[in-house]
């Protein structure tokens, strides 16, 4: 085996560390991470490891005689579709020999320093879509559909305001359930025609973790353990100041204004249900950063995901029903990255995202909040339970079709 120069390991180095914090940067989980730094250290026959945790990464690097231990600080932002595609796009025409070392460390600069796709306004929009089609997923009214629309609104005015400063930032969480929960409260009071509820979680979808607890969960069962546990800590702890706050607003409400009942009226006809895939398929486009062009494939997966677990609703209860359309996600994005060549995260991820249990949470969490701490611990131990089997549900979907790239 020919030995390298010194300016060659530490230019491969300087790649690996660079690689690997934009992968943790773009919201990739720790064992897709690790998972590519080894694609990479094979293919420069380099001994190494890496050890990931959302707000760090450890690397050692070298052959045995020279070695050297480095630690990156990541920031922990939000999943980064498109960031993910194009940094798998690099690590392949890198193992293909098409670009050099010095010319993927520049690409991966670039994507690392890049701009969002899609600009505040557009990602305000999607957020409000999101919130309507989800009230109507989850049985509303058409008023709840138009209320909720208003609160994703108020929801992403707040999350973009807040970003501009540092110390606002740090509780927008509790700022927004505050926000949501007296304006929903409001709106059912004045007009008599909302389940506050109803509006409150839909308009609230985009902060509550669901999709942190079930990636947590899938690192704990990957050996990923302190990965899996910080994750696992910090899903909690938003939806405990997310609880805090709807639990603030609603109580401002009722000091205000005296009891509200919830008001039941006529679900949207299930028309609706099938135009909402359309609705979320696009605020996902935009919400995760995809490309425009991936949006045909988060359509697709999306459909897989919900008529999967309607279905599936039929002959098995919860979580099973979950896992089978999960195994179903799992398996069409692994056929997806196969034939396509882009990571399956594309099709994954979406697919998830409407099957976490974050709803579950938040009644279990209301349920503590109202007293009824039984009620509370079942329900929260069920959303543990769907969580489970999501993480189950991706794994197995390898062993049916194995991925093409750990992205």
């Amino acid at each position: 085996m020919t030995r390298l120069t010194r300016h060659t390991r530490r230019a491969q180095s300087k790649l690996l560390l660079k690689m690997g914090k934009a992968i943790s940067e773009a919201g990739a989980p720790a064992h897709r991470l690790e998972a590519s730094m080894q694609v990479l250290l094979d293919k420069f026959d380099m001994e190494g490891n890496f050890f990931s945790m959302p707000t760090a990464l450890f690397a050692t690097l070298g052959d045995e005689e020279v070695q050297r231990t480095y630690m990156v600080r990541t920031e922990p932002n939000d999943i980064d579709l498109g960031k993910i595609s194009d940094i798998s796009d690099v690590i392949n025409r890198l193992e293909d020999d098409e670009i050099d070392v010095e010319d993927a460390y520049n690409e991966i600069k670039l994507i690392n320093n890049s701009q969002p796709f899609y600009g505040a306004g557009l990602t305000m929009l999607s957020i409000g879509l999101a919130s309507a089609s989800l009230a109507g997923l989850f049985h509303g009214s058409w008023y709840d559909v138009v209320a909720a629309l208003i609160m994703g609104w108020l929801t992403a005015f707040i999350i973009i305001f807040s970003s501009k400063y540092e110390h606002l930032k740090l509780l927008f969480i509790p700022i927004a359930a505050t926000a949501v929960g007296f304006s929903a409260m409001s709106v059912s009071y004045f007009s008599n025609s909302i389940d506050h509820f109803i509006v409150s979680l839909s308009g609230l979808i985009v902060l509550v973790p669901g999709l942190g607890i079930t990636t947590a969960i899938r690192e704990l069962s990957t050996g990923h353990l302190v990965s899996g546990s910080a994750r696992m800590a910090g899903a909690v702890t938003t939806f405990l100041m997310l609880s805090f706050g709807l639990a603030l607003g609603f109580m401002l409400a009722l000091g205000l204004y005296g009891d509200i009942p919830l008001h039941k009226l006529s679900s949207v006809p299930n028309w609706f249900v099938y135009l909402s895939i359309f609705i979320i398929s696009f605020s996902f486009t935009v919400l995760f950063h995809a490309k425009s062009k991936d949006y045909i494939w988060i359509l697709l997966t999306a459909t897989i995901a919900i008529i999967g677990s309607k279905y599936a609703g039929y002959w098995l209860p919860s979580p099973f029903s979950s896992f089978l359309a999960v195994l179903a996600v799992s398996i069409v994005g692994n056929v997806f990255a196969l034939i396509t060549k882009k990571p399956a995260s594309i099709m994954h991820i979406p697919g998830v995202m409407l099957l976490v249990p974050g709803s579950i949470g938040f009644k279990s969490l209301e349920a503590m909040l109202d007293n009824q701490t039984i009620d509370g611990i079942q329900t929260a131990f069920s959303a543990l339970l769907v969580a489970v089997a999501l993480a189950v549900g991706l794994i197995a979907g390898n062993l049916f079709v194995p991925p093409r790239k750990a992205l």
